[in-house]
């Protein structure tokens, strides 16, 4: 008879323990509170006011990953109820919008291409042209995602390239042995992609936003226009963002020969693409191309989640797999932050706050040309991060161009600088659906987004205003 073993104790856990582990998140919930207690501001409604003190609470939250991010983004919803800012009937609509559809779709395609191995081809193929240096891989990396997110949208370079950056990662030893290495490449892929997402009006929804908000006042961009003004930015900004993360986090490895080498090995056991492979990559290529020519009908995320089921269907992977591979807490938290850029629009918190800053600006004698896009580029870049792209130029496209109007500044200049600007999601992961797809393997923190890319921020503030806007467009003609 085996001698019984008794259980380990658990470890104590007192009242003062879970006070020290949870500091931050009642830091989070007293600043909600005081901001709920106050008095409501003139021109902001109650709700409005309620759904600035949620979106302090979920700032603080993801700053300082007080409690699971994913609950972070679920608070959202149930707060909305709680405090009577949307029905539980409305929120769940909220949770289910296309681009959360697509964050999902677009793991579980990305899923497939690890399956059979296409994620290894990718990278051997931008090894080859970049060799095996580490600093030339990642500006291959990112100037893959930077060209290729300003033509097929970030949405779709962050899924070809994040099971690419994986790869290398695990053939370099494993994120325990290389984790600077693997925070660096997740983030030349959502840079790369931050960047590049300007380029063209092609490059994210906020651009043909903005392109329809300037036609309201008879003026029209044409997509050589916009390549003109705005892709020598990109050009500007990819040696900017591989030096800067190169320096940031100094990877362990310099020289990634033996990754090129094991990734060579493998191919050769496996040969060519197996049927199932090829039916792989062209099921994710004709996804891409719909995602080119039919968006705007059918919608990103239904493409997605379509191209998945079609790959369930014929058999290219299992859904065990799938379940195993999606990271669906980066799913419920990019679910979170579209509803809570709903209840910011819909309540006028947005608004209010940008009427605000606005104001702040006037009293600095901010009123007009440089100066005023300098300010409003500011507020928009800010406002980015927190309530998404789309939403942002939605909220804020309309005012900042009557700002223009009114102070005599150029529409145009303002209105292109606006869309640039709303592209500079670098620091909070629910900013752009790029940060959340490679925040998925749990490379990163939330914290690692803050420490890189704020100086990012900056200094794309500084590129855009003084090299392209006040130097760029003059010699254009455009003011």
């Amino acid at each position: 008879m085996e001698p019984s073993v008794s259980p380990e104790p658990s470890p104590r856990y007192s009242f003062g323990t879970l006070i020290k582990d949870r500091k931050w998140f009642l830091v989070a919930v007293s600043i909600a509170v005081i901001i709920c207690l106050l008095p409501t501001p003139e021109g902001l409604s109650v709700e409005g006011k309620y759904a600035l003190a949620l979106m302090s609470f979920v700032v603080v939250c993801f700053f300082t990953e007080a409690i699971p991010l994913p609950a972070v983004a679920l608070t959202i919803g149930s707060y909305q109820v709680l405090m009577g800012i949307t029905t539980f009937r409305e929120v769940p609509k909220t949770f289910m919008a296309d681009a959360v559809a697509f964050i999902m779709g677009a793991l579980m395609i990305g899923a497939v291409l690890v399956r059979h191995g296409i994620h290894n081809r990718i990278a051997l193929f931008i090894l080859r042209l970049s060799g095996t240096n580490v600093t030339r891989v990642s500006f291959g990396i990112v100037t893959f995602c930077a060209l290729c997110a300003g033509f097929v949208s970030e949405h779709a370079t962050a899924t070809i390239m994040l099971p690419v950056g994986m790869g290398i990662v695990a053939l370099s030893g494993g994120i325990e042995k290389v984790p600077r290495l693997g925070k660096m490449l997740m983030l030349c892929i959502a840079y790369g992609c931050v960047i590049g997402g300007l380029a063209s009006p092609s490059g994210g929804a906020r651009n043909a936003l903005m392109i329809g908000f300037l036609q309201q006042y008879d003026i029209t961009v044409t997509y050589g226009q916009w390549l003109l003004m705005c892709f020598p930015f990109t050009l500007l900004m990819i040696p900017v963002v591989v030096f800067w993360l190169n320096k940031f986090f100094k990877p362990e490895v310099k020289d990634l020969g033996p990754a090129v080498e094991k990734i060579k090995t493998d191919m050769a056991k496996e040969g060519g693409l197996t049927t199932q492979g090829k039916m792989a990559l062209g099921l994710f290529i004709a996804v891409l191309f719909l995602w080119i020519t039919q968006s705007h009908h059918i919608g990103l995320g239904n493409i997605a989640v379509m191209g998945a089921i079609v790959a369930l269907i014929l058999g290219l992977v299992d859904w065990k797999f799938i379940e195993k591979q999606t990271q669906w807490g980066v799913v419920i938290l990019y679910a979170g932050a579209i509803s809570m850029g709903c209840m910011l629009e819909k309540t006028g918190a947005a608004l209010w706050l940008a009427q605000k800053l606005l104001a702040i600006a006037g009293f600095f004698g901010i009123s007009k040309d440089l100066p005023l896009i300098a300010a409003t580029s500011t507020i928009t870049a800010i406002t980015t991060n927190m309530m998404a792209d789309g939403p942002t130029v939605a909220v804020l496209g309309p005012i900042l161009l009557k700002t223009a109007e009114l102070s005599g500044t150029s529409p145009i200049a303002l209105g292109i600088a606006t869309s640039l600007a709303a592209a500079f999601a670098y620091v909070l992961i629910i900013g752009t659906p790029a940060n959340a797809i490679v925040y998925g393997p749990g490379y990163l923190k939330a914290s690692d987004y803050l420490k890189a890319g704020f100086p990012l921020f900056l200094l794309s503030l500084v590129v855009m205003l003084l090299l392209i806007v006040g130097t760029w467009w003059k010699v254009l003609g455009i003011w």
